[in-house]
């Protein structure tokens, strides 16, 4: 397998620095009894490679959602010297937790499995998700070990070197009341009246034993996944003394504008000193 291999197309994205191209639906493992694909984008040209990797999980509630969502961004931080996937993932109503989650570390153990055809960074692959995507990045980050599943390229590292997660639900049990429908397909019927099933599943409770960098970025205004989620994950990985950044975003609700010009500059900065830069 090399590059080539891939039928890669030009990305029309509006503002990209250079010329972006992206290759859909490649089978990266399996899932249950299905095959699960990513899309995956490089740049077009002007670049050194291997590259660094970001994998964005897309949000949805963990029952909603698509990989595409994340297209324009992806295709975004691709021109900014990344090797980007955008993976797929099993929804809520197709399988419980941990499934999810098993989906999203195949998709990085075949991203290092293929490391050097595709031509990426093995050492170097982040985690970025929204929502149920940003709870998805922050389990990689936090779990390394467990919660592997059988999807495929079994003898590669699931880990990630940092995670960046928007609006993201850090503590499951707090979110009974407000998201119970969504958490009892996720987990189960019965999950969330089992204080340990909603603790297994939750980030904030690894945060404490955390050493991986982090950026966390939440609107204040947020009313469906409240800011609080983010504060209290924050100070615990803060008591762990990992690193993290966190932006407290003013006025904004659960659908924040990632996209601004401010966030992601700076989610850019935070990419570049963990990715990039040589490790210490």
């Amino acid at each position: 397998m090399t590059l080539n291999t891939f039928a890669f197309k030009p990305v029309e994205v509006a503002g990209l620095s250079i010329p972006v191209a992206a290759a859909t639906d490649v089978v990266f493992g399996r899932g249950g009894e299905r095959d699960l694909r990513l899309d995956l984008y490089r740049p077009a040209a002007g670049t050194e490679f291997p590259l660094p990797a970001v994998v964005f999980i897309h949000g949805g509630g963990w029952h909603g959602g698509d990989k595409a969502d994340y297209r324009d961004l992806a295709a975004r931080i691709t021109a900014r010297g990344y090797l980007c996937a955008s993976v797929d993932y099993r929804l809520s109503g197709e399988a419980l937790f941990p499934a999810a989650l098993e989906d999203c570390k195949a998709a990085v153990r075949w991203l290092r499995a293929h490391s050097a055809a595709i031509r990426a960074a093995p050492r170097y692959v982040a985690a970025w998700g929204h929502s149920a995507g940003g709870h998805l990045a922050a389990m990689l980050a936090l779990t390394p070990g467990r919660f592997e599943g059988a999807g495929g390229s079994a003898h590669a590292a699931s880990g990630v070197q940092c995670a960046l997660c928007f609006s993201t639900p850090f503590d499951l049990a707090a979110l009974v009341p407000s998201l119970g429908a969504s958490l009892e397909q996720f987990l189960g019927s019965t999950a969330v009246e089992r204080a340990a099933i909603l603790a297994q599943a939750s980030p904030l409770s690894y945060a404490p034993g955390s050493t991986t960098p982090f950026f966390v970025c939440h609107g204040d205004q947020d009313d469906l996944v409240p800011v609080a989620q983010s504060d209290r994950f924050v100070a615990a990985v803060r008591t762990a003394e990992a690193p993290v950044e966190f932006v407290r975003v003013p006025g904004a609700g659960h659908d924040l504008e990632r996209h601004s010009e401010d966030i992601l500059a700076r989610a850019l900065r935070f990419l570049d000193t963990h990715l990039k830069q040589p490790p210490r």
